[in-house]
């Protein structure tokens, strides 16, 4: 009952406020849609379908031969899970968790295997980081190397300890009913019904993803409305709920670079409730539980900030750090 309560409170909050205050409302909605045309659309939409194209069609061996028996042996993956990792870590939130899911609904991993990669291998992009968050907002590049090291190696290194020692095989035996089964081939046989299969799913996922942004970027229109007694609590809450608006609200703010950089730090490990969101569409028809991702995020985004507020005090920062 307290799920369905709250999540029929968000609705009717945000009927109101389309009701009440439209030309807010529909600004909000206007930010979230421009950022998924001009920045999540013609960046993913490509890959998705590509990456679907070669999970289809077995074409992932060859190129990770090099790659994955180094993360074999630390990580105790696959060569597919390595595949998921690389590309998580590179395209940012949700590859990860899209890849995880339709390697296991492809039988190409196991089900264990991608509830173990879900834990770590969902983050925000590279590109993002450098450019959005440290140079255009936080402009301040010489914590960039920190940055990366917190960002990316905190993951990293809790999931030797999720690891617990285990070592998933190759190919799973066991398949998940799914997409796979519609759209079968041998070796790179090309036919257009995969081209199309691929396509279609690929569109439901990016049209999904835009929506989840829509939203949330009307809460957190919503909630830069709200008067807050201090403007950090503001610029904190719209971070929980989509960390664009966040890192922008966190970054104009007039205080020290410390607490702003370890809101941005926060934010990017956590993802936000629009991330989460987004990772709960991919998973549709996995299996995949959400509840150990949101542990994990939490976990993570806890011992980041720690690590960074440790780093900061011991290193030697820039003078307006403090």
């Amino acid at each position: 009952m307290g799920k369905k309560f709250l999540s029929v409170f968000m609705i009717m909050l945000l009927l109101a406020f389309l009701l009440l205050d439209p030309d807010e409302a529909v600004a909000g909605s206007r930010a979230g849609l421009m950022l998924w045309f001009q920045s999540v659309l013609p960046v993913l939409l490509p890959f998705l379908i590509l990456s679907r194209l070669l999970i289809s069609l077995d074409g992932l061996s060859p190129l990770l031969a090099r790659v994955s028996p180094l993360i074999r042996h630390i990580w105790g993956l696959s060569s597919m899970g390595a595949y998921a990792l690389l590309f998580g870590f590179l395209c940012g939130y949700p590859m990860g968790a899209k890849l995880s899911g339709d390697l296991v609904r492809e039988g190409k991993i196991s089900p264990e295997e991608g509830a173990y990669l879900l834990l770590f291998c969902n983050n925000v992009s590279p590109a993002f980081l450098l450019g959005f968050c440290m140079t255009e907002h936080l402009k301040a590049p010489k914590l960039i190397p920190l940055t990366l090291a917190l960002v990316y190696g905190t993951p990293l290194v809790l999931a030797l300890f999720w690891r617990k020692g285990r070592r998933f095989p190759e190919k799973s035996r066991k398949a998940v009913p799914g997409l796979s089964q519609q759209k079968q081939t041998s070796g790179f046989q090309m036919s257009f019904k995969i081209v199309d299969a691929c396509i279609m799913d690929s569109l439901e996922s990016i049209l999904k993803l835009g929506c989840y942004i829509i939203l949330f970027s009307i809460m957190a229109r919503l909630a830069a409305l709200i008067p807050w007694r201090h403007a950090l609590s503001g610029a904190l809450c719209m971070g929980v709920l989509e960390i664009t608006n966040g890192i922008a609200a966190v970054c104009a703010l007039p205080i020290p670079l410390l607490p702003r950089y370890l809101s941005v730090c926060g934010f990017l490990v956590l993802g936000g409730l629009s991330g989460m969101a987004q990772t709960n569409g991919m998973l549709v028809g996995s299996g995949l539980p959400m509840g150990p991702y949101v542990k994990s995020k939490i976990l993570t985004s806890l011992l980041t900030l720690l690590l960074a507020f440790t780093a900061l005090t011991l290193l030697p920062v820039p003078g307006n750090l403090r």
